[in-house]
């Protein structure tokens, strides 16, 4: 073996023992004891987050606001408040029976948000409707006047998931909102009413200058089986066209064209079944192409 032949496995063997050895040890202690400290770590509960809220001012509140809205989510394990169905899989008769004051609680802190911090009024908003308390409809109805168009969605979005009659002279104010975020949310949560004024408002709303609205007004009419919706839900099964409006995650573009898919086949008076089967034959979308199908299947039974 010549000299530099037995040098090289020396070599070796000192980096084995001076660098690889020593690091894999050093990883092994942070692990361990990120591990440990994880298992040790405190788990906050519902009374934690709301003393932190209490507590904080400024900006700290919103902060605070959002951790709250996210422990709310996770530990209930309710849905996106922008899902379509808008379902809650979470119980919160129980959380409530557990936490009497929390909506009262809530409302203080979300009152006295308005003039410390704005941002943590959008938060709490989305909190109180998830909670589902009708105790909540006052302060809510007064973040409908608030200058954040944000707290006022946000306020409009509780209001309808409570169901509260009361805000149905408001959200058709607020279809005029300057802002469209606003408008789309008016004409949302008119959907959930039988309103004859509602309906429309809804009608006027499908030529908003925003599609979204549009699209939205045409969901609320065609759940009640308003023949008027279908232009509009006929233009969502074009993928093409719905895929122009990138500022919109691909994933609610498909729930947009799944709605009208839904949704078309369920009006009565619709005929024929060809675009049915030939979305659930070739649309380039997986989901758009199952709730053909699902359609398809559906009028073979009910036939």
């Amino acid at each position: 073996m010549t000299e530099a032949a037995a040098e090289k496995p020396r070599f070796v063997v000192l980096v084995l023992q001076l660098v690889v050895i020593p690091l894999a040890v050093v990883l092994f202690c942070v692990g361990l004891g990120a591990l440990f400290m994880w298992m040790t770590a405190e788990r906050k509960d519902f009374d934690d987050y709301m003393n932190a809220l209490r507590s904080s001012r400024g900006g700290q509140r919103s902060q605070e606001a959002r951790f709250l809205l996210n422990y709310i989510q996770e530990s209930k394990r309710w849905q996106g408040i922008f899902d379509v169905t808008a379902q809650m899989s979470g119980d919160p008769d129980e959380f409530l029976a557990q936490h009497p004051d929390a909506v009262v609680d809530l409302v203080q802190v979300f009152e006295e948000s308005q003039t410390q911090d704005p941002k943590a009024r959008r938060y709490l908003a989305l909190v109180l409707g998830l909670l589902g308390s009708e105790q909540a409809v006052p302060a809510l109805l007064g973040g409908l006047d608030d200058r954040d168009p944000e707290t006022v969605k946000n306020c409009l979005w509780a209001l309808g998931r409570l169901g509260a009659d009361a805000a149905v002279g408001r959200a058709i104010e607020l279809t005029a909102h300057e802002e469209s975020s606003v408008r789309l949310m008016a004409v949302y949560v008119l959907g959930a009413f039988d309103d004859p004024q509602a309906r429309e408002l809804l009608v006027a709303a499908m030529n908003d200058p925003d599609e979204l609205v549009q699209w939205n007004a045409a969901f609320a009419l065609a759940r009640t089986g308003q023949p008027s919706a279908r232009p509009v839900l006929q233009r969502l099964l074009d993928k093409t066209y719905v895929d122009r409006f990138t500022e919109i995650t691909g994933e609610n573009r498909s729930r947009y064209r799944v709605a009208a898919v839904t949704l078309l086949a369920r009006m009565d008076d619709v005929a024929g079944e060809d675009w049915l089967q030939e979305l659930s034959d070739g649309d380039p979308d997986l989901r758009v192409r199952n709730a053909a199908l699902r359609a398809l299947q559906e009028r073979k039974s009910d036939g």
